[in-house]
């Protein structure tokens, strides 16, 4: 098994059992065996380019925060909770280039 952008998996990382969301690409996934992952919160955040609130297509409701990014390993035994919108993975594109500082 390898982890796949978009996908959202739960474990826990210090902050209690909390959905993950993949935002590493998928070659580098499969080379490392582990993910960069951005964390969904249901706490109420400020507008900021770098949060995307999650859309009724997918399987969680939340803001991810696109500034809270954490690495996570098969060995971590993660559980599969599905996978966001492709609009939903757009919106946390452009998000983390907000938060990374890149341009395009």
């Amino acid at each position: 098994m390898s982890f796949l952008r978009g996908q959202i998996y739960w474990l826990d990382l210090g902050y209690g059992e909390k959905p993950w969301i993949v935002v590493s690409n998928n070659s580098r996934n499969r080379a490392l065996g582990s993910a960069l992952v951005a964390r969904v919160t249901t706490s109420h955040k400020p507008p900021l380019p770098s949060i995307v609130e999650l859309d009724s297509q997918d399987p969680v409701v939340g803001s991810v925060i696109c500034d809270d990014i954490e690495t996570i390993y098969l060995d971590d035994e993660p559980r599969f909770g599905g996978a966001v919108s492709l609009e939903s993975l757009r919106r946390i594109n452009e998000a983390l280039r907000v938060a990374l500082g890149l341009t395009t």
